[in-house]
């Protein structure tokens, strides 16, 4: 899904900093002077801190670090309807869409109107009366690495299966090329909608990746001990018996595309390693 937005609009800029990542405080002070220079707010907040975001009306973010950055970025600002553009300060990024070296071209387009949004699916699951929030995935696990776990999943009330193995990974389209893609689940364009299912070393033949409508109601049975992560971070366990229940959530991420952007397989190309003869990549015989 696409939105316009209205360049005239655009008051502030609040940036997400990983301060781990080297480059970040100069690049900090150029952002902050191109920023007053066309007069508009500046908030920097540390990238892991608790600290409670107050974007208001006409925000934009701005994500200094890599796809973590990004993804802790867009947990924060849930429901919030601000639109995020990562700035890449790593080496691989699939969410991050500029490079530091980008960024001073991609404001000034920023500012020209010369970029849309694309919404992206997230997933919401809901464990011991908590409810979590995924852009990227959800990962039922092992507690410990050296334990085996199984886990049976349920899709509109049907069984589906029994995974006994290293568990499952429950991602959207845009957390196809994370963790999903890692263990051998396919590459989804991240404009469509629905719902991946990628089975962990799972010990039965016969168990392959699924994919489901968006409108699918999951649960999730725990039949031993098992880890929650939620796009990556650690965020509790289950016990044998306990239920997630996954659907999609009502919120999206607005994640910015500054033009010219780079097309999903180009973007492949580049951080896969997908070589390709260049005189084909629209498509001709050169």
């Amino acid at each position: 899904m696409e939105m316009e937005i209205e360049k005239e609009k655009l008051r502030k800029l609040l940036i997400l900093a990983n301060y781990a990542k080297p480059g970040v405080l100069p690049l900090l002070e150029e952002l902050e002077r191109w920023a007053e220079g066309k007069g508009l707010e500046v908030e920097v907040v540390e990238a892991h801190s608790s600290r409670e975001l107050r974007p208001g009306l006409g925000t934009l973010a701005l994500t200094l670090g890599g796809d973590g950055t990004f993804l802790r970025g867009a947990g924060r600002l849930l429901g919030q309807g601000v639109p995020i553009l990562g700035v890449n300060l790593g080496s691989l990024g699939f969410l991050t869409q500029v490079s530091s070296e980008e960024l001073p071209g991609a404001l000034e387009r920023l500012l020209r109107g010369d970029y849309r949004i694309e919404e992206r699916m997230m997933l919401a699951a809901r464990a011991k009366g908590q409810e979590f929030f995924a852009l990227n995935d959800l990962v039922v696990t092992h507690p410990r690495i050296e334990e085996f776990i199984r886990v049976e999943l349920f899709v509109d009330g049907e069984l589906v299966a029994d995974y006994p193995g290293d568990g499952l990974i429950l991602s959207t389209p845009t957390g196809s090329t994370a963790y999903s893609l890692a263990v051998g689940g396919p590459i989804v364009d991240p404009r469509m909608e629905l719902i991946l299912v990628t089975p962990l070393s799972a010990h039965k033949l016969g168990l392959r990746p699924l994919i489901l409508p968006p409108e699918a109601e999951l649960r999730l049975v725990a039949k031993t001990a098992a880890a929650l992560l939620v796009d990556g971070d650690r965020a509790g366990e289950l016990e044998p018996g306990e239920e997630l229940h996954i659907r999609r959530a009502p919120h999206t991420t607005k994640l910015v595309l500054v033009e010219p952007q780079v097309g999903f397989f180009e973007l492949l190309e580049r951080k896969l390693g997908w070589a390709r003869d260049s005189r084909h990549r629209k498509g001709g015989r050169g």
